[in-house]
C-alpha cells in the first residue's frame, strides 16, 4: 500500500486527516500491529477529536480482521489508556494526535507496559509491513468487547493523594 512515510514518527504515528492518515491507512495499521506483535488481544481507546470515531472503527476492523480480539475502552484520556494497558496487561492502540491541531489524527501504541512502540522499536516495522502488504495470514476473525475502567482509574488516582488536604480547594482534573 502506498502510504506517506512521514506519518511514522519517533514515538507515534501522526498525520493530517484525511490527507495523510485516513480510514484505509488506519485499517492497514491495525493489520500490521497484529502481524508485527503476534498478539491475540488489543486494547483500543480514542480521544475526542472529530475524526477519532472513524479512525477507531478502522483500526479496530484491521485488528479484528487480522485475528485479534479488541477490548474497547471508548473515549478516554491517554493516561487512562496507559492505565488500561498496564492493568489488563495487554498491547494497545490509542487513537489520538496528542497536542497537535484538530486536523491531525494518529496512534500511540503499547507493546506491553511499559514498552511503547517507537521509531526503531516497532513503528518503522509497521511502516514496512503496510508498504509491502506483508500481513500474516489470520486463522480467525477477532471479536470486540467493551471494558469500562473509569471508576477503577479514578480510585487509583485518588489513592495517590491525601483528599482531606484538598477539602477547601476546588479541583478540576483530567
Amino acid at each position: 500500500m502506498k502510504v506517506n512515510p512521514g506519518i511514522f514518527k519517533a514515538y507515534d504515528i501522526r498525520g493530517i486527516y484525511p490527507d495523510d492518515l485516513n480510514e484505509e491507512v488506519g485499517y492497514a495499521i491495525g493489520q500490521a500491529f497484529v502481524t508485527f506483535l503476534q498478539v491475540n488481544e488489543v486494547i483500543v481507546g480514542r480521544d475526542m477529536r472529530l475524526s477519532s470515531p472513524q479512525m477507531f472503527d478502522a483500526v479496530s476492523r484491521g485488528l479484528m480482521d487480522q485475528g485479534a480480539d479488541v477490548i474497547s475502552i471508548g473515549m478516554v484520556s491517554t493516561d487512562q489508556y496507559y492505565y488500561a494497558c498496564a492493568t489488563l496487561d495487554k498491547a494497545g492502540i490509542m487513537v489520538t494526535a496528542s497536542h497537535n491541531p484538530a486536523q491531525y489524527s494518529g496512534f500511540k501504541m503499547v507493546k506491553k507496559m511499559p514498552q511503547l512502540l517507537s521509531g526503531d522499536q516497532g513503528i518503522q516495522d509497521l511502516r514496512r509491513i503496510v508498504e509491502n502488504d506483508a500481513y500474516a495470514k489470520p486463522s480467525r476473525k477477532g471479536q470486540m468487547t467493551e471494558k469500562d475502567l473509569s471508576e477503577e482509574f479514578v480510585q487509583m488516582v485518588l489513592s495517590l493523594i491525601d483528599t482531606g488536604a484538598l477539602a477547601s480547594l476546588k479541583v478540576i482534573a483530567d
